[in-house]
């Protein structure tokens, strides 16, 4: 009930559509969003355990968006490897993790199996997953991959920006950082094949084109891509090819897709990068004292970036996208919020998820097609993988 009244309030403040038809379909729905980094926003102090305007998700604005299903990515950053090594620093965001599950229990509750699932969602709670943004958090050790699934941990983001012990980065490959190697290594083939026993999903985003390669012609079951976005839309090294995506869907795995303007547009990313630049520069003279003029560097930046800032529609382009390219059943939701700086128009926090359903409806899906986009998919690929006689 919680869940419908939130949907109604929001669509009839912003929608055209139908309000019965929109409700009876998101209510319907099972809503998963595959990929957040609010647990690292968490931890420098903004508490996801109140109702925030800070950043895009809380434990309350979840449900105002209709979220059934969402998945919490542990980010070790590589960058803070002294004095915390990789596997140490994700341990530490698991351990807060589920003490935030366990202090929020009347409202949500952690998944690891199918079965979860469903006594979440008849329980009316919040179904939380927990994803680790980054294979480096094994330190090439098999036996952290053990402990890290038996915590709940049920899918590995092989890589980040950075190679590592696994396999090569999107990133590297492209700036031929990896030319020793490409792909998974001897250590990342094993890592493949004991999550598929275990039942954990292997993700690819951020994943060079050898490692995505190698991980489908290894991986036994579907392999997903938690939040990428489509390339021949936005040519960014992030996200996947027509023959990726091809792959993906002859794998039985989904493309998530993020909401990272940077990523959703063509020409958005080196306009923002552009303006940032120039305001450096103005800064820069401010503080030479040549220029003194007023100036305010998110309006200077906006003014560069307004007029093609992307919005609901152009996420909703990448979906339509995979669809028409290889059909409905392999495309879903990764948002990545609180782990990108700047989020589409009309979707600035996980609260207005809803507009993806109503810009579906206006598009004219269906809603068979437009449950298996909002969840359903995921739904089938979890099953999958986690239909396992060799986990232990």
């Amino acid at each position: 009930m919680a869940k419908i009244l939130f949907i109604l309030f929001i669509f009839l403040l912003t929608s055209k559509v139908s309000s019965q038809e929109y409700v009876k379909i998101h209510t319907k729905a099972i809503v998963v969003d595959m990929h957040n980094d609010a647990i690292e926003r968490h931890l420098r102090g903004q508490s996801i355990e109140i109702r925030s305007k800070r950043g895009h998700v809380d434990l309350f604005r979840l449900r105002d968006g209709g979220l059934d299903i969402s998945f919490f990515a542990l980010w070790p950053d590589i960058r803070k490897y002294q004095p915390d090594n990789m596997f140490n620093q994700t341990v530490r965001m698991l351990d807060s993790l589920t003490d935030i599950i366990s202090r929020n229990s009347d409202r949500v509750n952690l998944i690891e199996n199918p079965d979860d699932i469903e006594i979440a969602l008849k329980n009316d709670k919040i179904a939380i997953g927990i994803g680790i943004e980054d294979g480096a958090a094994l330190e090439g050790n098999l036996e952290k991959l053990e402990y890290f699934y038996k915590r709940g941990v049920r899918y590995i983001t092989l890589t980040w920006n950075y190679s590592n012990e696994i396999a090569t980065s999107s990133r590297d490959e492209i700036c031929a950082v990896a030319a020793n190697f490409g792909g998974l290594t001897e250590f990342g083939i094993q890592v493949i094949h004991r999550m598929n026993e275990l039942g954990m999903m292997i993700d690819v985003s951020h994943s060079g084109i050898e490692t995505f390669c190698d991980v489908i012609k290894t991986s036994s079951k579907p392999v997903i891509a938690s939040h990428s976005g489509v390339y021949t839309i936005c040519p960014h090294h992030r996200n996947l090819n027509d023959n990726q995506i091809r792959k993906l869907a002859q794998n039985g795995g989904v493309l998530f897709i993020n909401f990272s303007p940077i990523f959703l547009k063509k020409v958005f990313g080196k306009t923002y990068a552009r303006a940032r630049k120039m305001a450096d520069a103005i800064e820069d003279s401010i503080k030479a004292g040549i220029y003194n003029k007023p100036f305010d560097r998110p309006a200077f930046i906006h003014s560069h970036i307004d007029p093609i800032y992307p919005g609901v529609k152009d996420v909703v382009d990448h979906i339509e996208y995979v669809i028409h390219l290889v059909g409905d059943d392999y495309v879903g939701l990764g948002s990545d919020y609180d782990g990108i700086p700047l989020t589409p128009a009309g979707l600035s926090d996980i609260s207005k998820m809803p507009n993806i359903t109503k810009e579906l409806i206006r598009r004219g899906y269906k809603q068979k097609a437009i449950e298996k986009i909002l969840g359903g998919n995921f739904i089938r690929v979890f099953k999958t993988v986690c239909d396992t006689v060799t986990a232990q």
